[in-house]
């Protein structure tokens, strides 16, 4: 039975939730003024759950998490092949690490942008893939670039979304929609006893024991663009939800070095160069550089300095902005110890003492917005409030008997249903009636998941586990 609840929930009190529990009948007999109620409530048989039931809650807990770690392979959509070691927000942001065609890269998707910093090998590896121009890459190497996500053939911010994930893999298959959930196939997942269940989009692996976690993920196709869709999908997840503002702020941190950023695809035309004031103190690039590109743009210089054959160290320098069709010189200069002491040895030894310098000016990539970043790793978690009703993310919790059996986050609009569709799963496992309740609303998405992990934390704490139905933010 589901109706409308008005009472004190498990922990505190709750105003507005809904409730679900063994249906009872009753008989009202009245005579004359008596009050005595005449029959024998009779209850009704929770059976075990479904293949359906239990994989549909093991996608809510997926989709509910604030982050999510990814490890395993996949198709690009250009062909190459992927590895993928990454952690993605529920708000959209990836960082990791990833290989394509066995060429390892750093990887960071804020701000609906992507970047990328790999070395040497990987830039002259990809130039003819990406149609980056970049020599034998090593101006590229070790420094963060941005690219479209297209020349990738992968779109992080969209198939590594948790939800957008656990959308994909779909529903059971019919056939077995109705099979009581310990009839299904199992296998060993990383050591974890696991249901194997053919879904929509591929097959998924959850864990036998409750609360069901996600494990792996076999999915045929990720993504809805056919330039940025993936296929052939195997991942191992985890969520790492409990280390959320931890996690945003490391997004954060990292975020501010890409003012340093290099745009691959636009370019400018260098011209002349010649070195100047090369003494004791040190010695100067002086380069010609011509915006070719259609808005002005900032243009970066690094030299890499050499005497003697040896390495004497490097000058980088900034320019800009820099208009379209305009040119500019822009210089750096080499103040190393390496370049004083070949200098003075140039000086002292006779003989020939060649020096020089290998130079490349890359245009700047626009820094990404990260106010969202800066707010979500600076947030605290909410306060527990059930009067507060405005604001974009819903804490709620499902009690059953006098304890929390989950807690959750979820879009405001959609708290009541999207809790509602989860008291099943708690009466199938609990065999006692099940409520959902409002523990309050956030202001933003991060401050709400934070305050989901400090109740978990709390409870566990208490308890001496997390609540029974709890994955998201749960630390076993």
């Amino acid at each position: 039975m589901r109706g409308q609840e008005a009472g004190r929930g498990a922990a505190a009190k709750r105003r507005r939730g809904t409730l679900a529990g063994l249906a009872a009948g009753l008989a009202l007999v009245l005579a004359g003024c008596t009050s005595e109620v005449a029959g024998e409530p009779e209850g009704v048989d929770i059976g075990p759950l479904t293949t359906a039931e239990g994989t549909a809650q093991a996608l809510v807990d997926l989709a509910e998490a604030a982050a999510v770690r990814y490890t395993g392979s996949m198709v690009a959509a250009d062909g190459a092949g992927l590895t993928v070691d990454v952690t993605a927000t529920l708000t959209g942001e990836v960082s990791g690490n990833i290989t394509i065609n066995a060429l390892p890269a750093t990887v960071l998707y804020v701000g609906k942008t992507l970047y990328l910093k790999a070395a040497t090998n990987f830039w002259s590896g990809m130039v003819a893939r990406f149609g980056v121009t970049s020599g034998d890459g090593s101006a590229l190497a070790n420094r963060w670039v941005k690219l479209p996500t297209s020349l990738i053939g992968v779109e992080f911010g969209e198939i590594f979304t948790p939800d957008i994930v656990a959308q994909t893999a779909g529903k059971v298959d019919k056939g077995t929609a109705d099979l009581e959930l310990p009839h299904n196939a199992k296998e060993s997942i990383a050591g974890v006893d696991a249901y194997a269940v053919e879904v929509d989009g591929g097959k998924v692996y959850y864990a036998t024991a409750a609360p069901h976690g996600m494990l792996r993920l076999e999915l045929d196709r990720l993504g809805s663009a056919e330039t940025t869709a993936v296929t052939d999908v195997v991942v191992d997840v985890a969520d790492v939800s409990p280390n959320v503002v931890a996690t945003y702020q490391s997004l954060a941190k990292s975020a501010g070095g890409l003012g340093k950023a290099v745009d691959a695809l636009t370019g400018v035309q260098q011209g002349a160069h010649r070195f100047d004031k090369c003494a004791a103190a040190g010695c100067t690039l002086i380069l010609d550089v011509k915006n070719t590109a259609k808005t002005a743009v900032r243009v970066h210089l690094r030299a890499n300095w050499t005497g003697d054959g040896a390495k004497l160290g490097t000058c980088e320098s900034e320019v800009g902005p820099v208009n379209p069709g305009a040119g500019k010189k822009i210089s750096c200069r080499i103040t190393s110890q390496q370049w004083k002491s070949f200098f003075q040895r140039a000086n002292t030894v006779p003989g020939t003492h060649p020096y020089g310098a290998q130079w490349a000016a890359l245009v700047l990539a626009d820094p990404p917005d990260t106010g969202d970043l800066k707010t979500w790793s600076a947030a605290q978690p909410a306060v527990a409030d059930d009067d507060k009703t405005d604001g974009s993310h819903a804490v709620y919790e499902i009690n059953v008997g006098g304890d929390v059996w989950k807690y959750g986050v979820v879009s405001n609009r959609y708290w009541r249903d999207h809790s509602a569709e989860q008291l099943r799963e708690c009466m199938a496992s609990t065999k006692s009636a099940c409520s959902t309740t409002l523990v309050t609303v956030a202001d933003d998405p991060v401050s709400a998941h934070a305050l989901a992990a400090k109740l978990v934390a709390d409870h566990k704490t208490e308890h001496g586990s997390c609540p029974a139905g709890q994955w998201v933010s749960c630390t076993r």
